[in-house]
């Protein structure tokens, strides 16, 4: 009898298992990372560039120098390079970087209700020191363009969302404190997508990265009818073990 019972519960635990796996899918078994500079733009899939933008027009830097770790190897560079000033730099990305797009998506996602909430890192828009508003300050503030979302009970195109906060803080730890505990849900409809960036129209002097989860929230339906089967099965065991 009791090889009997101890078949039918693990069978159960299976049971649970495969049916939290059709809520998550492949896509949400580990959080997702957004590099701060790789992952930084004015929206989501802007194509990666590096230029001095100064008033008789632009310098586009290429790929083929070597990448830049602080203010004073940009200001070299302009030198060596005769741009005029005062001049302004502007970026998108990681021209030095493999993956050229900004952002990160879950794309032909199944209808339902997602859930985005911080696990881990911060980021600097000012490792290089330019400002003293942003340098030596840390932020936790994750964009969010979901399509095909419900608002209203209406479904829309393009949904913006923004999860974390604006206010940047003196440590990494401190920026990812103040916003753990906290999440946003988002209702798709089906073949909706989550989209996710940092936020930056100067991305090349950030540093750092942000990870999050998107899990699946099952729906009340979905629960009672786990619930029914889980019944039935504890019933079915029973019979069995007597």
């Amino acid at each position: 009898m009791f090889k009997i019972v101890n078949k039918y519960f693990l069978l159960i635990i299976m049971f649970g298992l495969v049916s939290l796996g059709i809520e998550k899918g492949a896509a949400f078994g580990t959080p997702i990372t957004l590099d701060a500079i790789e992952d930084a733009g004015l929206y989501l899939g802007q194509g990666a560039y590096l230029r001095f933008v100064y008033s008789t027009g632009q310098h586009v830097v290429p790929a083929t120098d070597p990448q830049w770790t602080s203010s004073q190897q940009v200001y070299a560079y302009a030198v060596n390079n005769n741009i005029p000033g005062p001049w302004v730099l502007e970026s998108a990305g990681n021209i030095w970087s493999s993956d050229l797009i900004v952002g990160e998506s879950l794309s032909g996602l199944h209808a339902g209700i997602y859930r985005v909430s911080p696990v881990s890192g911060a980021y600097m828009y000012d490792s290089f020191g330019w400002n003293d508003t942003y340098k030596d300050k840390y932020w936790w503030e994750l964009h969010i363009k979901a399509t095909l979302a419900y608002q209203n009970g209406q479904i829309v195109d393009n949904l913006y969302y923004m999860l974390g906060s604006f206010d940047g803080k003196t440590s990494a730890d401190l920026a990812l404190q103040a916003v753990l505990g906290t999440f946003i849900d988002i209702s798709l409809a089906e073949g909706g997508s989550l989209n996710f960036w940092v936020w930056d129209w100067n991305s090349i002097d950030n540093s750092g990265s942000l990870s999050f989860n998107v899990t699946p929230i099952p729906e009340p339906s979905t629960l009672t009818l786990l619930g029914i089967g889980m019944f039935f099965l504890i019933r079915r065991i029973r019979k069995l073990a007597y």
